[in-house]
């Protein structure tokens, strides 16, 4: 059944004071419920989506840095500023601004780009142009639902797909109140959009290593993620290897300089899709911010890695001195640093201080090997699921001699090897929920200044079981108000 706009969104895309991407016109969007009359109007469209995903409600921030602070690969520092800190300490209700905002924000590209596919038939222009267009807006709205669905239902492997709920599925803008699908029917939907997607486009010049566009090969990527969360193995195998063998594009980071440069520059041989942040699109929040806090002078930070995180690497890795920042020579600070966001040089601002501001690096080539990697080795392929997992080592670190594993052991190599790489990215929240795991953080104890982390609501530990229904984000309270059929999670 098609579905149609709901309230909330449409409350927040015509009346959102406080991201004014929402209503910037014509120069990078236009509000979803006018006119697009030209192929130049939907491209102008298109932007908005675009734009969309920058919003800090998105991947301009929180989502990415509340799938991290949720997870025990963080912890806040004692006297930290409470940013974020109701989804540190799981405490979160079904009113909480940075949930609602993301909500709101996956459902605004959804929205946008389901305006656009309805228009595209009215209008003139070439064949190739209008596919394009279509292509792109319904990839990034399988993203968006893909994101909706990962975060506000259980994940496809720990459910019952055919009957437990999962979002409503949005493909017209139109004022609405609809139920919630399943959870099969939206993952159904997203596959079948994203492959669409993928015939409909050609790389118009943005298949290369600097694309803030989607293409070809990011919907190949994006299929071989979706199909890692479902479980189906042999399709994930399948999407993974289109984007490795596109040998001529992607490459693996080549040495540590190469490495340092994708997260400090935003390029790089092996970034398939990032999100295109700009300076003009400053606003004094990234998702490295809470990770270091102080342009200038001593850091301030509220979240700081996990001593269990920094004990993964061998000592000869170098994600180990790119990845984390010992500031204690410089300014004193007690604990390496969370530094995957070290800040653009060209996001800085005029005093010449860093923002912490980066492009996020929505898809990566490194994630395919271990996509690939751990697909294999649930085939019973452990061959081919060592080779790509040492494949990945032998360009992290130095020296590196292959390793081979077998059954459970490999499974949990890539596990660790999966937390090495992606760590700080968003993943690690909706890998433990797929994995049906758990958690539990621990206070850190630093040698010269005792104990510096308060792990949980107290100063205790605290653990996190896979049957938590927090590991399902609350409906928000303005959708539930604005939409009688739709129906809240449980235990909210």
């Amino acid at each position: 059944m098609k579905k149609t706009i709901i309230i909330s969104v449409l409350i927040l895309i015509t009346l959102s004071a406080c991201e004014d991407f929402l209503v910037k016109n014509p120069a990078d969007a236009v509000i979803a419920d006018m006119a697009i009359e030209s192929i130049e109007d939907a491209q102008i469209a298109l932007n908005g989506v675009y734009a969309t995903f920058k919003s800090a409600l998105y991947y301009g921030r929180y989502f990415v840095a509340h799938a991290d602070v949720q997870t025990d690969q963080v912890q806040s520092v004692i006297g930290y500023s409470n940013q974020l800190g109701e989804l540190y300490k799981w405490s979160y209700v079904s009113d909480n601004g940075e949930i609602t905002g993301a909500w709101s924000a996956m459902y605004a590209v959804a929205v946008r780009a389901s305006n656009i596919i309805d228009k595209l038939p009215e209008l003139e222009g070439s064949i190739n142009e209008l596919e394009q267009i279509e292509g792109e807006a319904r990839l990034a709205r399988a993203i968006a639902h893909f994101d909706l669905v990962k975060a506000f239902a259980k994940a496809y492997t720990q459910s019952n797909p055919d009957s437990d709920l999962g979002v409503p599925i949005v493909e017209h803008f139109e004022i609405g109140q609809p139920e919630r699908n399943t959870i099969r029917e939206v993952y159904d939907f997203i596959l079948d959009e994203a492959e669409l997607a993928g015939s409909l486009m050609t790389d118009h010049n943005a298949a290369d290593n600097s694309s803030v566009y989607l293409t070809v090969a990011t919907a190949d990527a994006f299929l071989a993620r979706v199909n890692l969360y479902m479980g189906n193995w042999n399709e994930a195998v399948n999407y993974a290897t289109r984007v490795i063998d596109r040998t001529t594009v992607f490459s693996l980071a080549e040495d540590s300089a190469s490495y340092a440069d994708m997260f400090l520059n935003d390029v790089g041989s092996e970034v398939i899709f990032r999100v295109g942040l700009t300076s003009s699109d400053y606003n004094g929040r990234y998702i490295g911010y809470n990770y270091y806090n102080k342009p200038q002078g001593k850091p301030n930070p509220d979240y700081i890695p996990a001593e269990w995180v920094l004990n993964m690497y061998d000592s000869t890795d170098y994600r180990l001195l790119v990845d984390f920042k010992n500031d204690s020579t410089t300014h004193g600070w007690a604990w390496p640093l969370v530094w995957k966001y070290p800040g653009n040089p060209a996001f800085y601002g005029q005093s010449g201080s860093t923002t912490n501001a980066n492009m996020y690096k929505m898809f990566r080539l490194s994630e395919m090997y271990l996509i690939r990697a751990e697909a294999n080795a649930e085939l019973g392929k452990d061959n081919l699921a060592n080779y790509d997992y040492n494949e990945l080592r032998r360009n992290r670190i130095s020296g590196y001699e292959d390793e081979t594993y077998t059954g459970d052991a490999l499974k949990e190599a890539i596990w660790m090897e999966r937390q090495r790489e992606l760590c700080f990215e968003g993943h690690h929240f909706f890998d433990l929920k797929r994995k049906g795991r758990g958690f539990t953080r621990i206070p850190i104890h630093h040698p010269d200044q005792g104990v510096i982390t308060n792990p949980g609501p107290n100063q205790n530990a605290l653990s996190v079981k896979p049957d938590n229904n927090r590991w399902l984000w609350p409906i928000p309270d303005s959708e539930l108000r604005a939409n009688e059929n739709i129906t809240p999670n449980p235990g909210y």
